[in-house]
């Protein structure tokens, strides 16, 4: 079972198909959470993330979608692949997809965002005192990284993307 709990939700079409429904008889976590400095996210404040997983009926997580340096506001923004230890307070919202394979702990392919599509954020409410966050978004997603047996198409096309959770401070 996931360690996570879940907070509200996260759903998206991927390919035209519901993305939550993936895998039969299985599950998704939602959570999120306000980000501090790190040496794997160097940004200079700290930041909102939103985390989804998606588990095996066997309870193994299979994939992971991840929004990063959401901004504390309501409104559009834009979506752009993440570098591996960079972070610069310009930039836009970060995202990245993985896939995980065997029983849960190793990682397969690896996704980000394509360049020249519509991809965005669009935080249509933000309460700072409660943590609560509602929005959408669609992203046109590309492998970066083969990590083995396909079990993604090459090109993910989120589309109807919407979520409604509330960050929790660890």
């Amino acid at each position: 079972m996931p360690s996570r709990g879940t907070i509200g939700y996260f759903e998206a079409d991927l390919n035209g198909k519901n993305w939550n429904k993936t895998y039969e008889n299985a599950y998704q976590t939602v959570s999120s959470g306000m980000i501090p400095y790190s040496s794997s996210m160097p940004c200079t404040q700290d930041h909102l993330e939103v985390l989804t997983e998606l588990y095996s009926p066997e309870g193994h997580l299979r994939q992971q979608l991840n929004l990063m340096k959401i901004p504390k506001k309501a409104g559009m923004n834009k979506i752009i692949a993440r570098s591996a230890l960079h972070c610069d307070e310009k930039d836009p919202v970060y995202a990245d997809l993985l896939v995980v394979m065997q029983d849960g702990d190793v990682v397969g392919d690896s996704y980000g965002p394509a360049e020249g599509f519509d991809n965005y954020l669009n935080i249509e409410m933000y309460n700072s005192k409660t943590g609560e966050i509602k929005g959408t978004f669609q992203i046109t997603m590309i492998k970066t990284r083969d990590g083995g047996e396909p079990v993604l198409p090459d090109t993910l096309r989120f589309t109807n993307g919407r979520f409604h959770t509330r960050f929790v401070q660890d």
